[in-house]
């Protein structure tokens, strides 16, 4: 018996063989692993963020509302800190303190905006009589949580003050966390 062999066939079967062996030579190849560890890392530094909100008293009548009663309102200070952080929130004495105002005993004044008249003012971290001062050393505490704590900032303007002109008065307080 003869066998006749077609050239296409015969392609088809060396083209298949070799296929197939190097399918068996790629699966010997990677028969074998190697491992190796990657260390990720990083660090969180302590970081805070500070905002306010406006104190604005309602009119000042020294003659009859308010010649034996202080005026009062409200601000707040927001801060955001890294979670285990600590530290102190403090305000400034404002751009008009009288002469003998200091960081720890501010005496805190708002002025006309021709600076010919001054209302004296305090900022208290309660509503009693803790004033808020300047100094890190009695600056009102926190101890942050990572989400946004409010701390209400209560304002008193002195009751009686007759000698005050007309018009408005205003003043500006730097408030500062540390950390």
């Amino acid at each position: 018996m003869s066998i006749k062999f077609n050239q296409r066939n015969l392609k088809l079967v060396i083209a298949a063989g070799m296929l197939l062996g190097s399918a068996g030579l790629s699966m010997s190849a990677y028969a074998a692993t190697s491992t190796s560890n990657m260390n990720v890392t990083t660090n969180i530094g302590m970081a805070c963020t500070i905002s306010t909100t406006d104190m604005t008293f309602a009119a000042y009548d020294p003659i009859t509302a308010h010649a034996s009663t202080a005026l009062t309102a409200n601000g707040a200070v927001i801060t955001t800190c890294t979670v285990g952080s600590a530290g102190k929130v403090i305000i400034g004495q404002g751009e008009h303190p009288t002469a003998g105002s200091t960081d720890g005993v501010p005496v805190r004044r708002m002025a006309t905006s021709d600076d010919s008249s001054y209302l004296n003012y305090e900022v208290f971290s309660d509503e009693v009589s803790t004033v808020w001062t300047n100094e890190v050393a009695s600056g009102v505490s926190y101890t942050a949580s990572g989400s946004a704590q409010n701390m209400t900032v209560y304002g008193k303007v002195a009751a009686g003050q007759t000698g005050a002109t007309q018009g408005s008065y205003a003043d500006v307080l730097v408030v500062t966390v540390s950390y």
